[in-house]
């Protein structure tokens, strides 16, 4: 091509576009001494290296940090192109498409991934039925490229894909879940530099590698694969290793998220953001997803960011966003907004240790059980769970009381220490019959915290049919059985599996178990009970001294103004290692107690009568006891509390 014409061009927004015949680019050069952009052509579907041609910029097309240009009547002439300064070749990181690392787990060159030139996508994504209120919502997170490549059930193709989770969507609506959270899924090396971080390329031996412009030796094992997904990488791309179409990887991503709506499930993205990241380029990445690919909510990653002004924006108002620290004051400037149209809420590990704690039977924990059970915010939500991806897999967690990350390459050094895990006598596998029937119960209680509590229940994919990481708690590099969820599990517990399918089913059905409000634990109806009592082995009376291991929880339905049940519920948790009585308060006269679940049996459902005004819960278990029957006059008989 003989010239080029060039001209100025607006700075935002970031990347390259086609505008008619043109191509706009703007894009971020920090402390280089020169600037330019290589165009290439397409042959035969790939980059055709020997067409690159070198645009320099000049600074009569910068702004700030910012060059920007408009190249003239080249759109449809040129598929691919690079950014070069003095640093070398590399991609646009606000590129929408990337090309170059297709493969998961091979190790590419940074000047030999590419940004590809497309035309504006316009993906035919339906929307979901209906937004989600916080109080109904239950919460499955997952590895998109992990959760289903062990799935013997779809070809091989299949596996790991964005497709190969549509094909699970069946599975998960059986199960439940409102909505899917995956992590992140953008367009990233999947083979990084220890410690430096940047991209990499090995092979056998001695490698020479570019890292910020100097060649340095790399061995082998200085190298990890990349498999969680918390690089920095390329926002704004969906990773073509995810797609079973990698010429197609967004329109595949978009046809999953279209798919998962019209299953009434809603779609979570983890965005993650590192240091460098302004509150810009998060707000930029956010929108782009929210009007790209119709998500419904993000969880925010990686370094802080302003949480609070990005929730301010008015583009996202109607989308769920997890973070921590929001200032419901600067937002809402006093205002209480209604409970369906809340869409922040926190998220962050104080219910998951708080209750790792009670599970293993420590002292001194039961005042934080008692906070965070009944935590419901006025302005936001908050997440609560036992298991999150990162730490030991439920299973894991009652069954190795050290982490086992030695596959890690890291000499065990690498992940949390304390787990606050407890192995119920054996470290790791066993066969005896004793040790994997308290397992199971203990797996049973700690799914039980979850979907009792008032929060946003949340499990990891996997957790509830006991899938396994073999005790490593930090398998960010294990592209294999470690980090994969084992299907062959699913079989093996169907029992577990049936559990929480009980939970989330008895959640639903029992309003009084998902409060849009906190509890006053007054009788402000003067209806004889308060909203919420706590409760020992006397009613009224628990026992909340630092050595206690138990406490009832009494949910009064005479307080709910929705219409699915009026019922009251009584929850008994005994976490002490001996057998524990508990009483039963009084029901108004007309309403008699039944026991529905009881996690020291593995047919844990049951619908069993108590005549007694006591019960005996077996050591570490928890019982859940609802009223049946009609109240004769339509109030309580109990003139006055007594407290």
């Amino acid at each position: 091509m003989t010239s080029i014409k060039i001209l100025q061009a607006r700075p935002y927004p970031l990347g390259m576009y086609i505008e008619k015949n043109d191509l706009i680019f703007s894009g971020v050069f920090r402390n280089t001494t020169s600037a330019s952009i290589i165009l290439y052509k397409e042959k035969d579907g790939c980059v055709d290296k020997e067409s690159g041609e070198i645009i320099e910029l000049f600074d009569e097309f910068k702004r700030g940090d910012i060059y920007s240009v408009r190249i003239k009547d080249v759109a449809g002439i040129f598929s691919f192109y690079q950014l070069a300064s003095n640093k070398g070749l590399f991609p646009d990181p606000c590129s929408k498409d990337i090309s170059g690392l297709e493969e998961f787990g091979k190790s590419v060159k940074i000047s030999d991934i590419y940004s590809v030139i497309k035309k504006k996508s316009a993906y035919n994504i339906a929307p979901i039925k209906e937004k989600i209120s916080f109080d109904k919502s239950f919460i499955y997170l997952l590895h998109v490229r992990g959760y289903t490549m062990t799935d013997t059930s779809m070809g091989a193709g299949f596996r790991g894909t964005f497709e190969g989770l549509t094909k699970k969507i069946p599975y998960l609506k059986d199960l439940g879940i409102t909505s899917v959270e995956l992590m992140p899924v953008h367009e990233q090396p999947s083979v990084i530099i220890k410690e430096e971080n940047k991209f990499g390329h090995t092979n056998a031996g001695i490698t020479k590698v570019n890292v910020n412009g100097v060649l340095k030796d790399v061995r082998d094992n200085d190298c990890m694969l990349n498999f969680w997904g918390y690089e920095k990488g390329f926002p704004y791309a969906i990773r073509k290793s995810y797609a079973k179409d990698k010429k197609n990887a967004g329109l595949e991503f978009a046809k999953m998220i279209s798919a998962f709506h019209k299953a009434g499930i809603e779609v979570i993205l983890q965005l993650y953001f590192d240091k460098n990241d302004t509150n810009d380029k998060v707000l930029d990445v956010i929108r782009y997803y929210v009007c790209e690919y119709m998500i419904d909510g993000v969880h925010i990653k990686g370094a802080l960011v302003d949480s609070t002004t990005i929730s301010m924006d008015p583009l996202l108002s109607d989308i769920k966003i997890f973070d921590y620290g929001f200032d419901y004051g600067k937002i809402y400037g006093g205002i209480t907004p209604v409970p369906a149209r809340r869409n922040l809420a926190e998220y962050k590990d104080d219910f998951m240790y708080t209750f790792r704690r009670f599970l293993k039977g420590d002292d001194n924990v039961l005042g934080d059980v008692l906070r965070y059970s009944q935590e419901v915010g006025n302005y936001g939500g908050y997440v609560h769970y036992i298991c999150s991806y990162d730490g030991l897999r439920l299973a894991d967690l009652v069954s190795y009381e050290h982490k086992h990350n030695e596959a890690n390459g890291e000499n065990n050094k690498d992940g949390a220490d304390d787990n606050v895990s407890w192995n119920c006598g054996i470290e790791g596998k066993t066969r005896k019959k004793q040790i994997v029937s308290l397992r199971g119960k203990q797996m049973r209680n700690a799914l039980s915290f979850v979907f009792l509590s008032q929060g946003i229940p949340m499990i990891f994919g996997g957790d509830e049919f006991a899938n396994s990481q073999d005790g490593n708690n930090n398998p960010y590099c294990q592209d294999n059985e470690i980090g994969w969820v084992d299907w062959k599990a699913y079989k093996k517990n169907k029992n577990l599996v049936d559990f929480v399918k009980f939970l989330i089913e008895f959640r639903k059905n029992k309003a009084v178990l998902r409060s849009d409000v906190p509890f006053r634990l007054m009788d402000y109806k003067a209806c004889g009970y308060p909203d919420f009592s706590y409760h020992g082995s006397e009613a009224w009376r628990p026992d909340i001294s630092s050595y206690s291991h138990t406490i009832g929880m009494l949910y009064c339905g005479l307080y709910t103004k929705r219409t699915e049940d009026h019922a009251f519920v009584y929850v008994a948790y005994n976490m002490h290692w001996e057998e524990k009585e508990f009483a039963l308060p009084v029901l108004p006269k007309g309403l008699k107690w039944v026991l529905k679940m009881d996690t020291s049996k593995d047919d844990f459902e049951m619908s069993k009568e108590i005549n007694e005004d006591k019960h005996e819960l077996c050591a570490r278990s928890i019982c859940i006891f609802v009223s049946e029957g009609k109240m004769l006059d339509g109030k309580s008989t109990l003139k006055k509390m007594p407290f």
